[in-house]
């Protein structure tokens, strides 16, 4: 392979790491609190340092060479404050000196001419950039878990397991002169990191799951690349690079597509919403503001007096059974009595709905519903349950008052 090729392949891998991290500070930066400005301002060195190198392998020019030193130099510091933000307390003052005086030396080292300062520059920034991030390591597991929230446990370990991949990669970038790599594997480490961040905002995703995802990809990129590099005979440096292309374009896509489902979610009209927002005054209010709900097509309240074509005996006790009644209970296979069938079947007939909820047992009222099948899911039947309890809540305290 000639060095071009092992030019395309550190570019197009920087290329898929900066864009993940403008993704990323797309979502953060939607945030307005000092932790959330702490991560950014990592970020953001971590983009333009990523950018001024691209810039300095395609142009050649000092200026971009010198910014992306400097950049490179501060990344301990940026990495030093989101960690004492995360432990929510001070990083000892040593650790501190060391790592604004690294970022102060590099940036006056930036300016010394490549041909004076290479290869001792490069070792001394690896040096520093390792030194700093293991000692960040260290604060990170003899953290007192005790006086951090479940939560804010499981951001530092996210933070602790991307340093994991971060530094025996982030070795491959400076390319030392003690062995060869065929492509820089920086990129991947900062695509990892932007992928746990993204994850940071789904709950439910454990540590298991995220490294399980990430094997799945790891495997299926080595896989695509190592066939792409036997067809083309590529060679065992042309296979390399093929798997590093392939996994930090899949990275990419991942991270675009879950900052797509977190973006979604955050603007979900769901019916919790209602429950958060809707007229508590009484029942009937709290119920009537599902008619303009999304998700409803229409919500008809019906007292007793508008239920005179039905068995109100058997109504009663098929809602006080399950105060939430579908479409599914009047198939024929449905655990139903037939009785309850006949009745449920006739009230969704009659008034065109998918859903029967209990507003009041005494007296009866009920509110009939239509939800769409396509928009209708095992969290939003859950949510309409959750929303007919807390009618049933406010019609028990009209009546105590």
């Amino acid at each position: 392979m000639s060095f071009d090729d092992t030019l395309v392949a550190d570019t197009i891998t920087s290329l898929a790491a900066l864009f993940g991290l403008l993704i990323v500070i797309s979502v953060v930066g939607g945030r307005d609190d000092g932790l959330s400005r702490r991560f950014l301002f990592g970020l953001r060195v971590l983009a333009v340092l990523l950018a001024c190198r691209i810039l300095d392998w395609t142009t050649g020019l000092a200026l971009f060479r010198f910014v992306t030193i400097a950049a490179a130099g501060l990344l301990p510091l940026a990495a030093l404050l989101l960690t004492e933000g995360l432990l929510r307390r001070h990083a000892p003052f040593a650790l501190k000196f060391f790592a604004a005086s690294g970022a102060l030396l590099f940036l006056l080292l930036a300016l010394i001419p490549e041909s004076l300062a290479e290869p001792w520059r490069m070792a001394m920034l690896l040096a520093f950039q390792f030194g700093g991030f293991v000692a960040i390591g260290w604060l990170v597991m003899t953290r007192d878990r005790d006086s951090l929230s479940a939560a804010e446990n499981r951001t530092v370990e996210r933070m602790a397991l991307s340093l994991l991949l971060i530094l025996p990669f982030m070795v491959t970038d400076y390319r030392p002169g003690l062995f060869e790599v065929p492509v820089r594997l920086g990129g991947i480490a900062i695509l990892f990191l932007c992928w746990l961040t993204i994850g940071l905002g789904r709950a439910s995703l454990g540590h298991r799951d995220t490294i399980g995802a990430f094997a799945v990809i790891a495997l299926s990129s080595v896989f695509a690349g190592l066939a792409l590099g036997g067809i083309d005979d590529l060679g065992w440096r042309g296979s390399v690079q093929g798997v590093v292309i392939v996994l930090s374009a899949t990275l990419l896509a991942v991270i675009y597509n879950d900052s797509v489902s977190l973006t979604a979610e955050k603007r979900r009209d769901s019916l919790l919403k209602h429950m958060a927002e809707g007229d508590l005054t009484d029942s009937a209010s709290f119920l009537r503001g599902l008619q303009h709900h999304i998700l409803v097509d229409g919500a008809l309240i019906l007292p007793a007096a508008d239920l005179g074509d039905f068995d109100l005996k058997v109504l009663a006790r098929a809602l006080e059974q399950a105060p939430v009644r579908s479409l599914a209970d009047v198939q024929p296979d449905a655990p139903v009595d037939e009785d309850i069938r006949e009745q449920l079947a006739w009230l969704f007939e009659k008034y065109e709905a998918t859903h029967v909820l209990l507003a009041t047992l005494d007296p009866l009222a009920v509110v009939a519903l239509n939800m769409p099948a396509m928009a209708s899911s095992p969290g939003v039947e859950m949510e309409l349950r959750a929303v007919q309890r807390m009618a049933m809540l406010i019609a028990q305290r009209e009546a105590m008052t």
